[in-house]
This record gives C-alpha cells, sequence and structure tokens, in this order.
C-alpha cells in the first residue's frame, strides 16, 4: 500500500491532484474546461446532482411502505467485518497522509467520517433491546461520532489552509 501511494504521488498527472490550479501536463496553454469533471460547467453538474437527489426522494419513500420490519442475513457478520475494516483502512490512510503532510488526507478524512457515521446509524438501529442497544448508544456516543467529527474538522481546516507542497 505504501509503495503504490509513493508511485502514484511520483505520477505526472495524479501526483497533482490537491496542489495549486494550473495547466496539466504536456498542454501548451490551460484550458478553461481542464479542471472540470467531464469538461462539464459546473452549474450542469450541479444541477444533475440535484435533480439525482430529488429523484430519491420516491425512491426512499417506495422503501419505506414495501421493506419487510424484519429481515435475517446470511451474511450478517462479513457485512460488519467489512465496513470496519473499511472504517480501519480509511483511518490508516487519513494518518499516513497527515504524517506526510499530503492534502489528500482530506479525501481519507472525509471518508473515515462518513464510514463511521454510518456504522452508528446501523449499530443503534439494528441492535436489539436491552444490552446490546445500550451498548451500541455508547459506542456511537463515546467513540464513533467524536472521531466522525475529528475526521470532518481535520479535513475542513486542511481545505481552508492546505500543507505547502514541497
Amino acid at each position: 500500500m505504501l509503495a503504490l501511494t509513493d508511485r502514484l504521488d511520483r505520477d505526472p498527472v495524479l501526483g497533482r491532484i490537491g496542489s495549486e490550479p494550473g495547466p496539466r501536463p504536456g498542454r501548451r496553454r490551460p484550458d478553461a474546461r481542464a479542471d472540470r469533471p467531464g469538461g462539464r460547467r459546473p452549474s450542469a453538474l450541479g444541477a444533475a446532482f440535484v435533480l439525482t437527489g430529488l429523484a430519491m426522494i420516491p425512491w426512499v419513500f417506495y422503501l419505506s411502505v414495501t421493506l419487510p420490519a424484519s429481515a435475517r442475513d446470511a451474511h450478517w457478520s462479513l457485512a460488519w467485518v467489512g465496513l470496519d475494516s473499511c472504517e480501519a483502512l480509511a483511518l490508516f490512510a487519513t494518518g499516513r497522509f497527515l504524517l506526510r503532510r499530503d492534502n489528500r488526507s482530506v479525501l481519507t478524512a472525509v471518508g473515515s467520517a462518513v464510514l463511521l457515521l454510518v456504522d452508528a446509524w446501523f449499530d443503534v438501529t439494528s441492535a436489539a433491546p436491552g444490552p446490546d442497544l445500550a451498548n451500541a448508544i455508547v459506542m456511537a456516543v463515546f467513540a464513533e461520532i467524536p472521531i466522525a467529527l475529528v475526521c470532518a474538522v481535520l479535513a475542513a481546516r486542511v481545505l481552508r489552509t492546505p500543507f505547502p507542497r514541497g
């Protein structure tokens, strides 16, 4: 993993992700659309995301009235091990990027925060009443949510004041 990130840092295009805007390697003059996803105007891309979010509302309503109240899952432990493994990898990557003073820590910090909040949500909503639910609430309140908040604040600070390139 560490060798892969070092190799990506040396790549002429990927190594520039998160750096100051400017012409891309191999181009003679900067293109006004060069740094935009898919070459589209930000307003068109923003509108597409807004419409997609709005289109999800009927789907969520449909799920709320059609999903069964309970279900059995043959891969329950695999799902939790997978989620916690992703959290561990995201936190490790965030720490690695921070130790290297790398601005890509924003991406992994946000990913870590989202994974931790998803974990807290599903821990609490899927726990059986009694000691399991109490344990899930304690873990959410004293571990998962605070760490997610630290990750979010970290990402915001690095976005506001990036590490110097060099």
